[in-house]
């Protein structure tokens, strides 16, 4: 896999309907059929081709979505003050009331629920999408992030604290912060990502660099470096903060997408990253479908990656 240009497609180019007044940017990506399917800033939910080919399916301009959820031909999107979509087959959209008002930052699909992690400590779950039942915990900060397999869900905020549930309804907090006082600097959460033995977080410490940690079984949590060679043998430190996480199995790697462009591979070899740098935009999130990978950011910014 190459992120240094010589191969995939690359594009900016908004739909043809979109709203020309509003820098539109990509929050959240994910596989749909054979292709993906993303949600952006300016209320946007567009379908992306392993081609590149862009077509939007909905835009409720002004109103921003965080997440997307896809579920066989269900698809489920939310953002701010609450607000939910749902389709099939990427047709028309309904809105749905879920009960809440607080911005929904991140979806996920566990143990035949759909889990959503809100502000201000609010979890959403529920079977029916239309009859969500509110868990409210007692956090800090703002739940940003969920992640899943088939046995845990883990979630994170934005100041510090990991939850964790083995059924959905029913949630554990650990502060990291105040776990590791003294040990790791005081950080901030951006994602989880919970793969098949590992538990990865991604964030930013206080000091305003980028920081990884990883558990097998979240209990006890381990640094991970983000330090890399470039091509003239030149140790660094990443530098740009990462907005995303995604584990390549095909590779046994992770793959960090950040600001300015950055793309950071991760293999299992500690003297091993690589930072590669696809121009300049943000970048949001990360998705693969099958041989094509995407990777997509601020100003609708895509790039993709034949494997």
């Amino acid at each position: 896999m190459a992120f240094d240009g010589s191969t995939g497609t690359e594009s900016n180019v908004s739909p043809d309907n979109a709203d020309k007044t509003i820098l539109d940017s990509y929050t959240d990506i994910a596989i749909f059929e054979d292709g993906f399917i993303a949600v952006g800033s300016n209320g946007q939910i567009d379908r992306i081709s392993t081609t590149g080919e862009i077509n939007n399916c909905h835009r409720t301009p002004g109103a921003r979505l965080n997440c997307i959820l896809t579920i066989e031909n269900h698809i489920i999107a939310a953002g701010d003050s609450g607000s939910v979509l749902i389709s099939s087959d990427c047709g028309e959209f309904s809105k749905i009331n879920c009960g809440t008002d607080r911005d929904i930052n991140s979806l996920s699909w566990f143990n035949n629920m759909v889990i959503a992690g809100a502000n201000r400590g609010e979890i959403l779950i529920g079977s029916d999408i239309g009859e969500l039942k509110r868990i409210l915990l007692n956090l800090k900060g703002d739940i940003v992030s969920l992640s899943a397999n088939t046995t845990h869900c883990y979630g994170v905020t934005n100041t510090g604290e990991i939850i964790h549930s083995g059924d959905g309804k029913n949630w554990s907090i650990f502060d990291f912060n105040e776990a590791y006082k003294g040990f790791y600097k005081s950080c901030r959460f951006k994602k989880v990502l919970v793969s098949e033995n590992q538990i990865s977080i991604i964030g930013v410490q206080e000091d305003g660099l980028p920081v990884m940690f990883y558990s097998s079984r979240g209990t006890v949590w381990t640094q991970r470096n983000l330090i890399y060679t470039d091509n003239e043998g030149v140790t660094s430190l990443l530098n740009d903060i990462p907005n995303d996480i995604f584990y390549d199995a095909s590779q046994d790697r992770f793959i960090l997408v950040c600001d300015n462009g950055k793309v950071m591979t991760i293999p299992g070899c500690t003297h091993c990253n690589k930072l590669f740098e696809l121009g300049t935009e943000n970048l949001n999130c990360i998705a693969r479908n099958e041989n094509s990978l995407i990777v997509a950011g601020k100003n609708n910014y895509i790039k993709l990656i034949n494997l």
